[in-house]
């Protein structure tokens, strides 16, 4: 319920909307077809973006705050959600979604590594991390749900479904 007022909210209208604060702050879109929606928002220096979107009523996040963070986010076909909000330095964040109504959230706070890979439809995965932590998700079906959370240094977790 909350995934859908949240993207209705925020499909309501078409934009692309973007803010850089620092020095060496890149972000590239290609937003391939019409209805794509992007924000981002990068406020420290080193940090990258790279946004790729092609279908219909895709919609992609992105807030990095220290530096030298990245974020890749690649959507294909229609109606995914892909959110990244990375707060400290050196996180990276990766999120591929194929198919329609996937839904991927990332979190990090320093030093992490996260990579979403879903393909089909309905899937949701969420990952939260706090520091020096890495997770990989990789769903390949229909309406599969994974969540991680991990608030300690050095952890890694691999979640595969199919």
């Amino acid at each position: 319920m909350k995934k859908t007022l949240l993207t209705l909210a925020l499909l309501s209208v078409s934009w692309v909307a973007q803010a850089q604060q620092s020095d060496m702050a890149f972000s590239e879109m290609n937003l391939d077809s019409p209805d794509q929606y992007f924000a981002g928002a990068r406020s420290s220096s080193g940090n990258s973006s790279v946004i790729y979107q092609s279908g219909n009523n895709n919609l992609a996040s992105t807030n990095q705050s220290g530096g030298g963070s990245s974020s890749n986010i690649r959507q294909l076909g229609t109606e995914n959600t892909a959110m990244v909000n990375q707060r400290g330095n050196g996180n990276n964040a990766d999120i591929s979604q194929s198919g329609s109504d996937n839904f991927a959230y990332i979190s990090q706070s320093g030093g992490a590594d996260a990579s979403i890979t879903q393909q089909n439809f309905g899937n949701t995965a969420y990952i939260l991390q706090q520091g020096r932590s890495v997770t990989e998700i990789r769903q390949n079906g229909t309406n599969q749900s994974s969540g991680v959370v991990q608030n300690s240094s050095g952890m890694a977790i691999r979640v595969t479904q199919h």
